[in-house]
């Protein structure tokens, strides 16, 4: 069993943990198979849980094809935590070989089949959670706030914009542990002027582009592909360099333009850059 999502990761925010947990399965003969059988077994499991004795702290989200969404309700706080659970086939292993991750990148690029492509991607779940996770303790306070920042920010989705899809959690992250390592990965810093740089460059997130070479090489062929046909706003996966962490979100005017009046209001208006932020002055 694999977990990530922001409470393994230590930047959940105060009222809902997120938690991602991938199951790996012997039953699965391959991807194949794990991809025939996989609704039959969420299905089983979502019955099951139902039939907890704390049945009744479970609220089940909306059926998605390849994992089980729901959210359990604490008794103390009314703190919500927010569960996706997936099952797949080990392809990967605990110790895997740089030749088999560089293989299962070749596998994902030329891949397509969407739910498959997701599914073969789930090996690299760990990579993904040890990459925030390994992040210093300032970082993870700024990521927070961030992730509250969208949470409590825009609008609630109504019929109107039911299709606007906001950065997802890990975007937010990846881009606040960009933004600190643009100043000089500091231990300590000052939130506000942390928060202050990340909101600025989302208000000019065309300019975005980001690329981590701790999982694969700068000449990398699949690497090299994905790079050059890029678009931004580009964040590409740290783990996956088949996957721009940025298309998750369609809806960046409507970011921009909220960071825009954020930056406006009390907390940042009188706010000057200091160091180790100086270089957002050029924003």
């Amino acid at each position: 069993m694999i977990k990530g999502g922001s409470y393994v990761k230590g930047t959940d925010t105060q009222g809902c943990s997120e938690i991602d947990i991938v199951l790996f399965s012997d039953v699965f003969a391959n991807v194949n198979h794990c991809k025939k059988q996989l609704r039959e077994g969420l299905d089983a499991l979502r019955e099951n849980l139902k039939q907890t004795s704390h049945g009744d702290r479970i609220l089940m989200g909306k059926r998605a094809p390849l994992s089980l969404r729901f959210s359990f309700v604490c008794t103390e706080g009314l703190h919500r935590h927010s569960f996706e659970i997936m099952a797949y086939c080990d392809i990967l292993g605990p110790d895997p070989s740089t030749d088999l991750k560089l293989h299962l990148y070749r596998k994902l690029y030329l891949c397509n089949d969407s739910d498959m492509a997701q599914l073969c991607a789930l090996a690299l779940l760990p990579y993904q959670v040890d990459f925030v996770k390994a992040s210093v303790a300032r970082v993870k306070e700024l990521i927070r706030l961030m992730i509250h920042w969208f949470k409590t920010s825009f609008a609630n989705s109504t019929e109107e914009n039911k299709f606007r899809r906001l950065p997802s959690s890990y975007t937010v992250e990846l881009l606040t542990i960009h933004v600190w390592e643009l100043a000089g990965k500091p231990l300590l810093f000052s939130l506000v002027q942390g928060m202050r740089a990340v909101l600025k460059l989302l208000v000019r997130y065309a300019e975005i582009d980001v690329v981590w070479h701790r999982h694969y090489h700068p000449k990398f062929p699949i690497f090299v592909k994905v790079n050059q046909k890029h678009t931004r706003p580009f964040i590409l996966d740290p783990a996956n360099p088949t996957i721009n962490v940025c298309d998750t979100c369609n809806a960046w005017d409507e970011v921009a333009l909220v960071a825009r009046h954020s930056l406006l209001k009390p907390l940042f208006s009188r706010v000057r850059a200091e160091p180790p932020w100086l270089f957002t002055n050029n924003w």
